[in-house]
């Protein structure tokens, strides 16, 4: 028998949310991001924008944003996970990493380090008593998973001191294990930095008395990527960690080829492509820091026209939410409605930037004959169409990878912490009683206060008289 194809309708009313939902075609991304995009195969073209935007929004520290549900200005601020199998491929973050921090962040801070360390060689060659100059005062930012909290708070201390206002860190990491082998160590646990780190303004201080140490309260600003195996994430997101809030800070992207399917080949960049990546990345250097290495004043940048459809998403999961049940959707939706509207007001940055400066080329919407309002219509149907399909897309994959977990845990503390009405062991014995249903009594509620205590107590009370040693009756016993 012949299968008919079911009707549009009727096909579409089995689409996910995510499915009816896309991003913008690989020409209308924003810079760097459409370069890498464009250049990706058919299987890696999402894991590549979601490996852009960490990195990106780490080069745009002075960016400062209003998040409808927040009381306080928001920063560019991601953690991303790649999740893959052995072998799957996940080293095209690493790629995408470099080609975005190895001539900005990491030249820059390779400079910074090199004083670092020529101070410490001649501390190590001084004579005794011989007096040293002042210790340089750097300001790194790229900073390895396996950073001691002592350390990253001098660092953070440091911008204040010297730069006099707060700066972004990047942390990079091509297996998951180093931070948690880092995080068995005391010193190098940074689970609860990466919760504070996530929010500008969150502090984090550490005070030891010793003068070897370095004690400081200091507003610590992450950004990360980690590769993991899913056996990796495992053992990172343990049950402190789900219940904790990390989780759901992060985006996950997970990928998933098919049984045997090749690997995935980047196509090189050509000279045109390389030109608008490298111009992009130093206008955002330029964006940061001014002529004499100084930070350049905050960009607020008006997100407000989107406050409309994030109050829509934010809602409609929620109702979602209470009709399914759904604790882990309920939770989970809020801060995928967060990391989206960063991820869309970075590709707003990044549209704002080409077309207000000479970046412009002819895949640009500046270059178009349309007028600048016009302009700024498209840049904000596309940063809607990214929030959208990024809201959902987190979400499902917090639900994927630990909605079940969440539920289980939270159930679990729900059924602890329920108590029922308290009833005394005195009026659950009969009028008459016998040690041995005292004892019985005593067993089945979990007491562990012994049978003779509770009678030597009733009988001072005036509440029982003794028939015989183990034969009991109540006095004043209501009918």
């Amino acid at each position: 028998m012949k299968q008919t194809s079911l009707p549009f309708e009727e096909e579409s009313k089995k689409l996910s949310p995510l499915e009816r939902l896309s991003l913008p075609k690989d020409k209308d991304l924003p810079p760097v991001i459409r370069e890498i995009v464009t250049n990706a195969p058919q299987n890696r073209k999402l894991p590549a924008f979601v490996a852009c935007l960490s990195p990106l929004c780490a080069m745009c520290p002075r960016v400062r944003l209003h998040y409808y549900y927040d009381s306080r200005p928001s920063a560019l601020l991601l953690q991303v996970l790649i999740e893959g199998a052995q072998s799957s491929g996940k080293s095209f973050a690493a790629d995408i990493e470099s080609l975005i921090m190895d001539n900005t962040l990491k030249s820059r801070d390779k400079a910074m380090r090199r004083l670092e360390q020529e101070y410490r060689d001649k501390k190590k060659r001084r004579k005794a008593n011989e007096r040293l100059e002042e210790e340089p005062q750097t300001t790194i930012r790229v900073v390895p998973p396996t950073i001691s909290k002592t350390v990253l708070t001098k660092r953070a201390d440091m911008y204040e001191r010297v730069l006099g206002d707060t700066l972004t860190f990047w942390m990079f990491a091509e297996e998951l294990a180093q931070v948690t082998d880092a995080g068995k160590n005391g010193y190098s646990n940074l689970r609860t930095i990466m919760r504070t780190a996530y929010d500008l303004g969150s502090l984090f201080g550490i005070d030891f008395a010793s003068d070897n140490s370095y004690s400081a309260i200091v507003d610590i600003n992450i950004c990360s990527m980690f590769c993991a195996t899913p056996a990796a994430l495992d053992e990172y997101f343990d049950k402190k960690a789900i219940e904790g809030g990390n989780i759901t800070r992060t985006v996950l992207c997970k990928i998933d080829d098919d049984l045997g399917e090749d690997g995935a080949i980047f196509i090189p960049y050509s000279t045109e492509q390389r030109i608008a990546i490298d111009a992009t990345l130093a206008q955002l250097m330029n964006e940061t820091y001014d002529g004499d290495g100084m930070l350049k004043p905050t960009v607020n940048l008006d997100m407000s026209w989107l406050d409309k459809t994030v109050c829509k998403w934010v809602r409609d999961k929620g109702k979602q939410a209470s009709l399914s049940g759904s604790i882990a959707m309920d939770v989970f939706r809020k801060r995928s409605s967060v990391s989206a509207f960063r991820i869309a007001a970075l590709c707003q940055y990044l549209y704002e930037i080409e077309n207000n400066s000479h970046l412009a080329d002819t895949r640009s919407i500046i270059s178009s004959p349309a007028s600048r309002e016009s302009a700024k219509d498209t840049i904000q149907k596309r940063v809607r169409q990214i929030y959208l399909y990024m809201a959902e897309y987190i979400l499902d994959g917090m639900l994927a990878r630990w909605g079940k977990t969440f539920e289980e845990l939270n159930a679990k503390r729900e059924n602890g912490l329920k108590t029922g009405p308290a009833v005394s062991i005195f009026d659950q014995l009969t009028d008459t009683f016998t040690r041995e249903q005292l004892n019985l009594l005593i067993e089945k509620t979990g007491k562990t206060t012994p049978d003779k205590i509770f009678i030597c107590r009733w009988k001072k009370l005036h509440v029982i008289e003794i028939i015989d040693k183990n034969t009991f009756r109540k006095l004043n016993v209501k009918k």
